[in-house]
């Protein structure tokens, strides 16, 4: 009962804290378990291995349950953005990715949480691009 009260105003005040330009407070995780944050007010490093060998980078800011992302290519071009809800009981959820030339491709978050996560997407060519986000960002491999 306790966890549902504090998660409950952690939804109220999160977005009035976010609304007065969330600087003040970085990097605020809520729900931590020993897999890692479930809710959260953050900015963290965000991670693309692309299937032809590519590495973009970027950041996913991360809006109490709500994580959106992109990404640049070596040139300083947007290359890949996109979005995903977290999951209160951290199941994998569905991700669109929206990238330059490609369109939007469809993956999958296997690790949700809000402080840091990794997944995959298909590319047209139907090889799968992966990404990972948060600390630690280890390299993400493509197959």
């Amino acid at each position: 009962m306790r966890r549902r009260a504090l998660l409950g105003c952690a939804g109220i005040l999160l977005p009035f804290l976010s609304g007065c330009g969330g600087g003040a407070l970085p990097g605020i995780q809520l729900g931590s378990d020993d897999g890692g944050s479930t809710l959260g007010l953050d900015s963290l490093p965000f991670r693309i291995q692309r299937v032809d060998g590519s590495v973009l980078t970027g950041h996913a800011s991360v809006r109490l349950l709500r994580v959106s992302f992109f990404t640049h290519d070596a040139t300083g071009y947007v290359a890949c953005s996109g979005s995903f809800t977290l999951d209160l009981k951290h199941a994998p959820v569905p991700v669109s990715v929206d990238c330059t030339g490609s369109g939007i491709l469809h993956g999958t978050v296997t690790t949700a949480r809000a402080d840091h996560g990794e997944g995959a997407f298909t590319e047209r060519s139907g090889g799968t691009s992966t990404f990972r986000y948060g600390a630690p960002l280890l390299p993400a491999t493509g197959s």
